[in-house]
């Protein structure tokens, strides 16, 4: 990107000062898309059990598409009972595995071969999932669960994931170790706006009764 961009600058003749002049645009309001858990049913219970592993991983442990494709045997850990998500940079981090994600992986992780993907292995022909494919699959899937189509996506199921959990916890750090976010800040900004800014009224403190010093004659 940095080398495109500095081709971009030489070809159009620009003045590399003049792009550290302009100032930076706001950043958009975050996405809200979740995903309500009757539609989830829905789709769930007609997926195959290929779709259903990719939901499951998406819904239970908050992972992103691109490390559903790829998850393999590596990512499981079933002797301290967690699955191993893959950052945007490539570090791994540790969900706990749900009851029924560990179930659907005991019995698919048997039948895969070293480096095979997990998706690929519930498929029929176990070929490499190419990527899109579960969200093409998804997106069928939801046209023939209702004729106009659902709007939510894998990674809204990510972020329904992240948004139940601070729900019930309040937890920010909880939730940042869900997604794997190496801030909490990008965690704040990625449960939106269930996630309110500090009041002062929360922050007022409780009535208390102080003692009074009793005055000597």
């Amino acid at each position: 990107m940095q080398w495109e961009l500095r081709c971009f600058i030489l070809n159009n003749g620009i003045d590399p000062q003049t792009l550290l002049s302009l100032r930076r645009l706001p950043r958009g309001t975050p996405r809200e898309q979740l995903v309500p858990d009757e539609e989830f049913e829905q789709v769930w219970d007609m997926a195959s059990n290929r779709l259903r592993l990719a939901l499951a991983l998406a819904r239970d442990a908050g992972l992103r598409r691109s490390a559903i494709e790829s998850f393999t045997n590596a990512n499981c850990d079933f002797d301290h009972g967690e699955v191993f998500g893959v950052t945007k940079n490539g570090s791994r981090y540790r969900v706990p595995m749900t009851n029924r994600l560990r179930e659907m992986l005991s019995m698919v992780a048997p039948f895969a071969a070293k480096g095979e993907s997990l998706i690929a292995t519930v498929g029929r022909d176990r070929k490499a999932v190419k990527a899109c494919t579960i969200l093409w699959e998804l997106k069928a899937l939801q046209k023939k669960v209702r004729p106009g189509g659902m709007a939510w996506s894998m990674h809204d199921l990510r972020r329904t994931a992240a948004r139940q959990l601070y729900d019930r916890t309040k937890d920010i750090r909880k939730v940042q170790r869900l997604l794997g976010h190496a801030s909490p800040v990008a965690t704040w900004w990625y449960i939106g706006n269930n996630g309110q800014p500090l009041t002062a009224a929360e922050l007022e403190p409780e009535p208390a009764t102080f003692w009074q010093k009793e005055e000597t004659a």
